[in-house]
Order: C-alpha cells, then sequence, then structure tokens
C-alpha cells in the first residue's frame, strides 16, 4: 500500500483530489530488477540460487559464499532496451461543460529508453575456517518511463521513476559437507519522481491548457536476506532463498503547477511522505552435473505482490483520505537452464523463463502497462586464466499485450467532476545485454 500524506494548507483538498490521478503509479514503479548477474541473464536466471560459482551468489542465495575459494570480486552491467507503446482503443474525457471530448495529443512514443544496471560483488574465505564473507551492492527494484507530454494518457501517467541503490554486507557458514547457510542485511536507498497531466475543466481539455502534478520522494531503510545451500552429493546442489520484502518510508513534496484561472490557487509545493512496500521474494532452485560437460539447472521463484491492494492518499491537517484499489496479485516464474564446457577456456548457457505479471485487467495504468512474460537467453563465459573470466549474455523478453482500461477524477468536490476515461492497448519487449567480469585472488 502505498500512503501519501502532505502538510495542508486552505487548498490542501485541492491537491488532495489532484493526487488521486497519480492512481497505481507508484507501487507499479516497485518493480523487480532481476538482472543482477550477467551468467544469469545467460541461463535465463534459471539457477541462480544454486550456481555458486561465482561472486553473484551473494545477491541470490549467500550461502553460495562457502563454494568460492579465496577473494573473488565480480562485477557488471546490464543494459536494458525496452521497446513500448500504447495503442488508443477509444480514450475519452469528460468536463463539466463538453463531455465526450477526444483527448488530442500523440499516442506517447516508446516510454522506454536504454538503462544500465550495474552491480558489484566481493566475497573472502576466511581462512582456516568454514566462514566466508561478502559485500553486494546492486540496484533491485526501479522502474522509468517517460511519455511525451501531450501524450493521450497524459492525464494518468508522464513521467515514472523510481529507483533503489542496495548494500549488502553478508556472511555463510558451512555448517558440514552438504549444507551451508548465509544471511545478508540489505541497507536500501529509493528516490521516486511521478508525474501526469491535469485537465483543465472549463472547456476541451488539450495539451496546452493542462496543469501538472509531481511527485518526488527519498528515504533509506533496512532489510535482510538468507540462504541455504544442500549439496547432496558431488553432482547436485539444492537452494533455498528468502528477500524480505522492505517498506520505504518516503519523504519528499508534492508539487501542483500549470494551473489557471479559478484554479491558480492550486499551484503549490507541499512537504509529503509515502509509504512503499516492496514484495518479499520466496526462491527455490536445483542444479545436476548429467555429464561431466553438462549442466541443468531450474528454478522456481513466488514474489508476494498482493501485498499492494490499494492506494491510500491522505491530508495530514485534515485527515482526509482517497483510496485507489490496485488488487496486485502474488506471482510466480519458473526458469530453466544449460551450461555445456565446450572447452577449458569456453563455456555455454542458455535458458527459458516464463514470469507472470502482478497487474490485473481491471486497474492496470499506464506507468507499468505490464504482461505476462517469456524469455529466451544464451550466454558464454571465456576463462582468460585460472582466475580471470569474462561474461557476456544476451537476452529477448516478449511480453504479452495487455489491455488498459481505467479512469481517472478530478474536482469532484468543486463541483467541477473531470473525468479521463482511458482505453488502450500495450505493447511492450525487452532486451538484455550484459558483460560481466570475474576475477580470483
Amino acid at each position: 500500500m502505498l500512503a501519501i500524506r502532505s502538510a495542508g494548507g486552505t487548498i490542501g483538498v485541492l491537491t488532495l483530489l489532484a493526487a488521486s490521478a497519480l492512481s497505481g503509479s507508484a507501487v507499479a514503479a516497485g518493480f523487480y530488477i532481476q538482472e543482477q548477474s550477467a551468467a544469469g541473464v545467460g541461463r535465463a536466471q534459471a539457477g541462480n540460487v544454486v550456481a555458486a560459482d561465482d561472486a553473484s551468489t551473494i545477491y541470490f542465495n549467500p550461502a553460495g559464499m562457502t563454494e568460492l575459494p579465496g577473494v573473488q570480486v565480480d562485477s557488471g552491467i546490464d543494459l536494458i532496451v525496452p521497446s513500448a507503446g500504447l495503442t488508443n482503443l477509444g480514450t475519452v474525457d469528460h468536463t463539466p461543460f463538453v463531455p465526450n471530448a477526444p483527448p488530442g495529443g500523440s499516442n506517447g512514443g516508446n516510454p522506454g529508453s536504454a538503462t544500465p544496471v550495474p552491480d558489484f560483488y566481493l566475497s573472502a574465505q576466511i581462512p582456516d575456517s568454514s566462514v566466508a564473507v561478502g559485500l553486494a551492492v546492486t540496484a533491485p527494484f526501479g522502474f522509468a518511463s517517460k511519455f511525451a507530454q501531450d501524450s493521450f494518457a497524459r492525464y494518468d501517467s508522464i513521467d515514472s521513476f523510481v529507483e533503489t541503490f542496495d548494500i549488502a554486507p553478508t556472511i555463510a557458514v558451512k555448517l558440514n559437507d552438504w549444507v551451508s547457510i548465509g544471511v545478508g542485511l540489505d541497507e536500501q536507498y529509493s528516490y521516486i519522481k511521478l508525474r501526469n497531466a491535469l485537465p483543465n475543466p472549463f472547456g476541451v481539455p488539450s495539451p496546452s491548457s493542462d496543469g501538472r502534478l509531481t511527485l518526488t520522494g527519498h528515504n533509506w531503510s533496512t532489510g535482510f536476506n538468507a540462504g541455504i545451500l544442500l549439496m547432496p552429493d558431488a553432482i547436485t546442489k539444492i537452494g533455498f532463498t528468502y528477500r524480505y520484502g522492505i517498506t520505504h518510508n518516503i519523504n519528499g513534496s508534492v508539487t501542483l503547477s500549470g494551473l489557471s484561472g479559478p484554479l491558480a490557487a492550486g499551484n503549490i509545493n507541499e512537504a509529503g511522505a509515502a509509504a512503499l512496500n516492496l514484495p518479499d521474494i520466496i526462491s527455490a532452485g536445483v542444479s545436476r552435473q548429467v555429464t561431466p560437460e553438462l549442466k541443468l539447472l531450474g528454478e522456481f521463484d513466488y514474489y508476494t505482490w498482493s501485498n499492494f491492494k490499494q492506494i491510500d492518499i491522505v491530508l495530514a491537517n485534515n485527515g482526509g483520505s482517497l483510496i485507489t484499489p490496485e488488487n496486485y496479485r502474488d506471482t510466480v516464474s519458473v526458469a530453466l537452464g544449460a551450461e555445456y564446457q565446450l572447452t577449458n577456456a569456453w563455456k555455454l548457457r542458455t535458458g527459458i523463463k516464463y514470469d507472470e505479471t502482478p497487474t490485473v485487467d481491471a486497474y492496470r495504468d499506464t506507468r507499468v502497462p505490464d504482461g505476462d512474460r517469456y524469455w529466451l537467453a544464451a550466454g558464454v563465459h571465456y576463462a582468460f586464466n585460472e582466475h580471470t573470466g569474462i561474461d557476456f549474455s544476451y537476452a529477448h523478453i516478449f511480453v504479452t499485450d495487455s489491455p488498459v482500461n481505467i479512469s481517472r477524477g478530478f474536482y469532484q468536490q468543486f463541483g467541477l467532476t473531470t473525468t479521463s476515461v482511458i482505453s488502450a492497448e500495450s505493447h511492450v519487449s525487452l532486451d538484455l545485454l550484459t558483460i560481466g567480469l570475474t576475477h580470483r585472488f
């Protein structure tokens, strides 16, 4: 649930009503970025919780550090290249004076752009002990989209930007020959910026007469992750992990600008706060070395996105509240992958994955017009020597087209009810290009 509380004034109710136009935006921006390892992308994330072959295991299963000798470093960049768009299927706006007005403007263009996501890992075995320690620096949640200012869906969203930055000191212990456990502390920073247009109720809504609503804020919060790695025999690994869904109590501001005429008094900048709940993530994986060259891997992930059922927007001074239902659902993903040791230097990877969307048809918005995802991935590892190697991976993600049918209302308490009824279909696909460098001291 996302709650926004702003310090009110004489125009606080207007602020509250306009802020309702954000509806599902902020939680939809709490998007999980799975691409935290170049090797993992090459096998479509299959077996991340059991691979334990480089220091990125710190993120996926900290118990895997016990399988890494000495001191190891892993660093990479994942380039996420989205292609997205909206098809207008009959969006209309209603003002007190002009019902059924076309929204005007464009289809919004491609809201996505190529985004690099870096990661860094350091692991170290404590000499003469069964203990390993490590540090992970990642960006596990985030989302960015930017529609054209005159998009037909501008009263739902224009800009959406959410990023997180996670620092995780971690420790693992090998209890015996076949059981290891690990735990990490997540210190996580979040930043959000959400913006949408506000219609002018006095006539036909148009981009030239729109106002703007912008919400910004940031926060540091603490969470944890834990894992167990089982090795019942020399060729089998089984892993389980849990990542706690952190709550971010975001401090920031709510800004209204560009309102004219009788609404001009609503142009304000007020302090605000938000609570954003991220999902718990539970993962299970298995790997099997079926021949000296071929390894098969599988993984199942469960996400508690149903934590986010609605958005409460509350005005602190007078206790006013608006509730927008979101009704996100819990989701699962399933991945299968393989690795083949072609030569001493070259290792090949491939994988497929199915990943459910948490959005549902009745409440899906334009900030994250998501659909179910299907991965096809391949990658290669080249070992320069016994200490240093490099990974290259590519994945294409097919996303099912999804309907967007929502209504956004404004200015009801002033007798100037203005409504945007958005009817559209989303089209999304993604390409992932990754490179990672590993080094063992």
